[in-house]
């Protein structure tokens, strides 16, 4: 070992601060620790000095405040400002406070579920990530090896390292025998870097080859991981889609229920005013004004819908649930909307779109031969040559093959394992003798067996270094299609040492593989419907445009548009790069920073976008994008910290599927925005009608009560529990800026809450059929309005033209609705003093129930003139 003290190392030292961004400790500064490990003295020395291997969680919110932002709603604001002049009027008056307390019931309702199910995922995060914290890793303590947590490891510790293994901290290697590392994490690059001795190697990567010894310069936060993971604590997310949309809703109601309250009170106090006997005292106009005043509040409470949080809150509950269920660990609720949203995903390539895995893709033999003795044919040599010539080996774990050491090598290691050949065999009955292992510049490696009295040497590597040693030198064309389809082309040949054990002049070719990760079979289908559905894909990767071209085009991701590199891409302007966004379709030889540039010009275009990442410096872009989506498998802790989702399979699939539940869930909250929306607006004016034309107000308090907010509650889950249907991926994004009432939703709610209000006018007017007394027609009135609701709930399962099967998909609603059935006959037959009602007879029942049926005409009359079809689906 050189010198601690050397130019070379100073200068590595001083590149590391630079290039990297990190704080180590310089390697000469860990002489006094050496190779032979650290005392338990010294452990403990060192822990208290520099820290632990831990990254110090983001700095979450407190669990109150965390229940307290679930208040910052826009609904739930108008809400409590109803609670409130509830409470006032109802003791002012020395009313009930039944109906603030059940305005304030729902409000508590959304906003406890909303906090339970997000703390709930927030609980199965953290023990993911704890899991990873308590790897066993390999040091020298006390001058013996010794097997700690990686939550242990302290600078100084001299750690073993092998191929397989993640570098559980920063340092330098001190011992570096053919060690190779996956440092994608931090590059994009998924290439393995060579590494030699007193180079830095940095946490968070991976061995994939060779074995060797580093010493620990930094812990936790100090190190690049910890310290990018420290810059996300500050960072704020994009408001996402459905929140501008309910925050404009918002407004758009209370502006509604403000100016009906307005119109009230110049009702009230026009009649009290102008009538022939005005108030005089000021006790009297006191006694208008208050009176005005709790009209006004009644009717703002109609007109605020006191369900949509509820409705909201359970949709994406339910949601979150399925889509965990579907592989994607959801960690912010509202993520569940926006994925729906999405116009733009930026996926990575490597596990994502391919299986992570390197195969043999093809070959210039059919299948690998059994050897049985000296090699005899091209297939024999080259099934040797793959089994013995390697140093990686495959493990069997749970079922599974998993690989150690080089990946190339284990492809081709499971290649010889589908042909029913035994590798372990062969090695042991032909051991190599002498292995010159693979560099970068030799492009090759070689192996030295002994056959009875003669001594073979095994050559793999780059086509045309090895065509180069051979005679006859073979035809190389047929392997341009091999790099044109992505693959890395391996060639095989062998030769006979010379009695003195020179290597032979030239050698023999016997053939050569095409290596490639697979793309998984199911993406291209998914590209296809993501495609479909109006999103754009496009792929990051840090492979070359070669081989990122080649996946595209079998994914289906590239078709008409360009292939740009990293480096090219952020020498642009700010204002170039919304130009050429558009059409990039393959960002290749990339940097995460250039994800994190791609992810805010496609935003400053006006596009929703998802990002999936699984390295540490994919967090920035994660954390950025509008829906941020980390692997749950490969991904770092870092990355998954600042996602939204976790794809727990690491596969492109899956995103396309929580696509599909999140439009499904958008479409869930316009079902019940038309059925509640249609119900206040309906009841509204009634309630503010009525008495201007002189007739008995249409509802009592309690009775209001019932129909905005229990009722309500209830066709939220029966609303909000509609399956989604295959159409849904079949139309484009709604865009940002779009409504979250469609012009067909605003026609029907309008028409429908036309005909309630003109049946329901003459309804008091000229009276109910079969209704004997006043009080008949007065319960009447409130029971078939009810009805009327259910079977308008009927209507909005089809939204937009699309009706659901009758029965299937949602064999929640009708439960809920007869729920509502039953509950509505039990408020009539035996609640009387509480709800103004009297018992009606079964026959009257019939009556209400088949003169409230026709509503289920109103919605296929609609799709008639807006020449919408009814689809089923």
């Amino acid at each position: 070992m050189c010198s601690l003290s050397c130019e070379f190392c100073r200068n590595s030292h001083e590149l590391i601060q630079h290039d990297h961004g990190i704080t180590m400790i310089p390697l000469q500064d860990l002489a006094q620790y050496g190779k032979d490990g650290l005392s338990s003295e010294s452990v403990l020395e060192s822990r208290t000095k520099y820290g632990k291997n831990e990254l110090t969680p983001p700095k979450r919110i407190p669990v109150w405040k965390q229940y307290l932002e679930k208040y910052q709603d826009p609904i739930i604001r108008i809400l409590l400002v109803a609670v409130v002049l509830s409470a006032v009027v109802a003791l002012l008056e020395g009313n009930s406070l039944i109906d603030t307390i059940g305005i304030a019931l729902a409000v508590i309702l959304a906003t406890t579920i909303a906090f339970l199910t997000e703390y709930r995922s927030n609980r199965e995060f953290d023990a993911l990530n704890a899991m990873r914290e308590d790897t066993a890793v390999k040091v020298i303590r006390n001058n013996s090896p010794s097997t700690i947590p990686m939550r242990d490891v302290v600078v100084g510790d001299a750690i073993l390292l092998e191929a397989g293994d993640m570098v559980p901290a920063d340092g330098y290697l001190l011992v570096a025998s053919d060690i190779e590392t996956d440092e994608s994490a931090f590059t994009g690059e998924s290439e393995p870097v060579k590494k030699n001795d007193h180079e830095v190697i940095l946490k968070g990567s991976y061995i994939t080859n060779g074995r060797g010894t580093m010493i620990a310069a930094a812990v936790g936060d100090l190190t690049k991981m910890g310290m990018i993971a420290s810059s996300l604590i500050e960072g704020t997310r994009p408001e996402t889609p459905l929140q501008v949309k309910l925050k404009d809703l918002a407004h758009l109601i209370s502006k509604f229920g403000y100016i009906m309250a307005g119109l009230i009170i110049a009702l009230v106090l026009a009649q009290e005013f102008l009538s022939g006997a005005p108030p005089q005292t000021p006790l009297e106009i006191f006694s208008v004004l208050l009176h005005a005043c709790m009209f006004a509040v009644v009717i703002i409470v109609v007109s605020v819908p006191e369900g949509l949080p509820v409705s909201v809150t359970v949709s994406l509950a339910l949601t979150m649930g399925k889509m965990t269920r579907a592989k994607s660990l959801v960690r912010r609720m509202i993520a569940c909307e926006t994925v729906g949203s999405v116009t733009v995903i930026c996926t990575d390539k490597t596990g994502t779109l391919t299986m992570n895995q390197m195969e043999v893709a093809a070959s210039s033999i059919e299948v690998p031969e059994e050897i049985m003795g000296y090699p005899s044919a091209p297939a024999e040599w080259i099934t040797l040559n793959a089994a013995v010539n390697s140093t990686a080996e495959l493990e069997h774990s749970g079922g599974k093959m998993i690989t150690v050491g080089n990946s190339t090598e284990a492809a081709l290691l499971r290649w010889l394992h589908r042909a029913g050949i035994a590798y372990p065999d062969i090695r042991k009955a032909i051991p190599p003798i002498h292995q010159d292992f693979f560099n970068s510049k030799k492009k090759q490696m070689s192996t030295i067996v002994q056959f009875g009295d003669k001594q073979v040497i095994l050559v793999k590597g780059a086509p045309e270094i090895i065509a180069s040693r051979c005679s006859p030198a073979p035809d190389l064309k047929n392997l341009h299609h091999l790099a044109e389809r992505a693959m890395r082309t391996l060639a095989f040949a062998h030769g006979t040492l010379s009695p003195q054990g020179d290597e032979p002049e030239a050698l023999i070719w016997d053939g050569y593989v095409g290596i490639r990760d697979e793309v998984r079979p199911d993406v291209p289908e998914a590209v296809k419907t993501c495609n479909n559905a109006g999103i754009t894909v496009k792929m990051v990767t840090g492979d070359s445009p070669e081989t990122g071209a080649a996946i595209a085009r079998e994914t289906g991701i590239l078709t008409s548009g360009s292939i740009m590199t990293g480096p090219e891409f952020r020498e642009l302007s700010e204002e170039k790069r919304r130009e050429v966004v558009r059409d990039i379709q393959v960002l290749a030889r990339s940097e995460p920073h250039d994800k994190l540039l791609l992810v805010k010009a496609l935003q400053s275009n006006g596009d929703v976008v998802a990002v999936t990442g699984d390295g540490t410096n994919d967090a920035p872009a994660l954390r950025n994008a509008d829906v941020g989506l980390a692997m749950g498998i490969a991904g770092t802790e870092v990355a998954r910290e600042a996602s939204d989702i976790i794809l727990l399979d690491d596969s492109f699939p899956t995103i396309e599927r929580a696509v599909w539940w999140g439009r499904a869930l958008f479409e869930n909250i316009q079902r019940f925005l038309i059925f509640q929306l249609t119900i206040n607006i309906s009841a509204a004016i009634l309630t503010f009608t009525a008495p201007l034309l002189g007739l008995k107000p249409p509802f009592t308090i309690i009775q209001l009560l019932w129909i905005n907010i229990i009722m309500d509650s209830l066709a939220a889950l029966a609303l909000c529990s509609e399956a989604p249907h295959p159409a849904l991926m079949s139309k484009k994004p709604i865009p940002r800026t779009a409504s979250v009432i469609t012009p067909y939703m605003k026609r029907a709610i309008l028409i429908t809450a036309g005909i309630y209000i003109v049946a329901g006018i003459a309804g008091l007017w000229a009276g109910l059929p079969c209704m004997e007394t006043p009080e008949q027609q007065a319960t009447a009135f409130f029971a078939g309005f009810v009805l009327a609701q259910v079977w308008n709930g009927i209507n909005c399962r089809g939204i937009n033209g699309i009706m659901p099967p009758l029965f299937k998909g949602n064999p929640v609603f009708y439960g809920i609705m007869g729920l509502i059935v039953v509950i509505q006959i039990l408020i009539v037959q035996f609640g009387g003093e509480i709800f103004d009602t009297v018992p009606l007879s079964p026959v009257q029942w019939i009556v209400i129930g088949l003169g409230t049926m026709p509503v289920l005409l109103i919605w296929p009359l609609l799709r008639i003139i807006t020449h919408k079809p009814v689809r089923s689906e």
